[in-house]
């Protein structure tokens, strides 16, 4: 693709600036003046949202607030697009021009820009430049528009927008990619482009003012409307559900707080419902920046409550920071550490009450076989924790046995360390075991040969579990085959 150097303007043949079929040059100067006045209007009012994210941005990853890339303007002329930056710092040098569904390159803030598509708004730096305008086909990536042919070209004799008729079809366009695709741009020339050029061309044949006036309002409800749509809120609704769920007990909690701090009675002050509603939407905010609602609830753990205490915390220590700087310098600060601590137990208790709903599935009927476990190091305490938990596992732990005298009598998981490798003769027959797990990450090399051959001799089944610990190293480059013959020792 060749551009001219002094104007960076692509050799397109046979384009001719302003194409709409049916729009007056009337028509076409109010156009730019509506641009002009909803574009100064639009910064002027959502100035004070853009200083928000831009410092969002900044936290959340390294990298400009701004994401500027090349797009192919008016004629064919080159320009750069505004928009707030959703992904790491050089993704596009890492791989396909294009996103698509769960791109990692996508920040965890830049997945809520695009759901909400506030990643857009900085598009009305351009419109105001005359760069673009509010209605019109999207600005395309130069590198697709070498492959335009024809009557396509056509699309860039308009100045390119922000709505159309694309923008309002394909709000979300990385759900028309098939899961699994691998070559994402073949797919997207091939299937995408073509159906989107046509609905542009459509579109500039038919263009009038009024036509213009009907697009940007259906663009503005087509974005709203969007992200709330039917699909997305189902395949949601147990993360909306949990949300919802956080914001009533959120409210309670502040409500019980003020409460306890004034004698079981709720006060009848002005500063009572700003903070309301500050935590209604501070609360939720935070733990949607903190992942609280990415975690698995059947396997919700340390790592995931520590997620919930930097959402809590976060948000408290916000709203008490506005509270004061807002002139309610009269709300207790006392309030503000008991509903912490009373949201920080009630958001940790529903996700520890849930897992244990979500745990305790139906189990198989199938009786299970009664299984000894040799080890209590992190190898055993996992298996007997898979073993508990997975409704159709083949066993169920009945003890442990271990070298580490310290462990005897204890419990893990419920399930009793028995004793040392002395006692699993006496444990094998008093127990009626099945089989036997001999964890190796968990035991000497010692301590494994005298266990398997215990169970030899005894006649019960004996089954080696790899040391994990092997794969774990940086020198790993294939884990070490075990034999599962009691006879063959396999060293840790």
């Amino acid at each position: 693709m060749r551009t001219d150097g002094e104007t960076g303007q692509l050799q397109i043949p046979q384009v001719a600036p302003w194409g709409y079929g049916q729009m007056s040059p009337l028509g076409r100067r109010a156009k730019r003046a509506l641009d002009i006045v909803l574009s100064l209007i639009g910064l002027a009012i959502l100035s004070p949202l853009f200083a928000v994210v831009a410092v969002l941005i900044k936290l959340d990853s390294p990298g400009p607030v701004f994401f500027r890339q090349r797009r192919v303007g008016l004629g064919g002329r080159l320009f750069r697009i505004y928009k707030f930056r959703t992904m790491v710092q050089g993704a596009y040098q890492m791989g396909s021009r294009l996103t698509v569904k769960r791109d990692p390159r996508i920040t965890r803030l830049g997945k809520f820009l695009r759901w909400s598509k506030i990643d857009e708004l900085p598009q009305l730096i351009n419109v105001l430049k005359g760069e673009m305008s509010f209605v019109g086909p999207r600005p395309e990536d130069p590198y697709f528009v070498q492959f335009y042919r024809g009557e396509q070209q056509q699309v860039l004799s308009v100045p390119p927008g922000i709505f159309g008729p694309s923008q309002i079809h394909g709000r979300d366009e990385e759900d028309e990619y098939p899961d699994g695709l691998k070559d994402t741009e073949a797919y997207y020339l091939e299937h995408i482009l073509p159906a989107k050029l046509q609905r542009d061309l459509d579109y500039i044949r038919n263009a009038t003012f009024w036509s213009e006036l009907k697009f940007l309002l259906g663009g503005v409800w087509a974005t709203v409307r969007g992200a709330f749509r039917a699909r997305y809120l189902w395949q949601r609704r147990r993360r909306i559900a949990l949300l919802g769920i956080d914001v009533g007990t959120a409210v309670g909690a502040y409500l019980l707080a003020l409460a306890i701090r004034f004698d079981w009675h709720v006060p009848d002050a002005d500063y009572v419902p700003q903070t309301l509603l500050l935590i209604v939407l501070l609360r939720p905010a935070a733990a949607v920046y903190f992942g609280v609602y990415q975690s698995v609830l059947r396997y919700f753990g340390l790592w995931d409550f520590i997620a919930v205490f930097k959402a809590v915390t976060t948000s408290s220590l916000l709203v008490a920071a506005l509270t004061y700087f807002l002139g309610m310098q009269s709300h207790p600060r006392s309030v503000f550490v008991i509903d912490w601590a009373l949201v920080l137990l009630a958001w940790g208790g529903v996700r520890g009450a849930l897992r244990t709903y979500l745990r305790a599935a139906p189990r198989s009927r199938k009786q299970r076989m009664r299984a000894l476990i040799v080890g209590t190091g992190l190898g055993g305490e996992q298996l007997c924790r898979a073993m508990i938990e997975e409704p159709f596992a083949a066993y169920t732990p009945v003890g442990f046995i271990d070298e580490v005298p310290d462990r005897w009598g204890a419990r893990i998981h419920g399930v009793k360390v028995l004793g040392g490798i002395a006692e699993l003769p006496l444990a094998l027959s008093a127990k009626r075991i099945d089989s036997v797990f001999v964890c190796l990450s968990d035991l000497t090399e010692d301590v494994s040969r005298e266990a398997i051959e215990v169970c030899a001799r005894a006649q019960v089944p004996c089954r080696i579990v790899p040391a994990l610990n092997q794969l774990l190293q940086p020198a790993a480059t294939q884990p070490k085959t075990v034999s599962a013959q009691p006879q063959v020792v396999a060293a840790n």
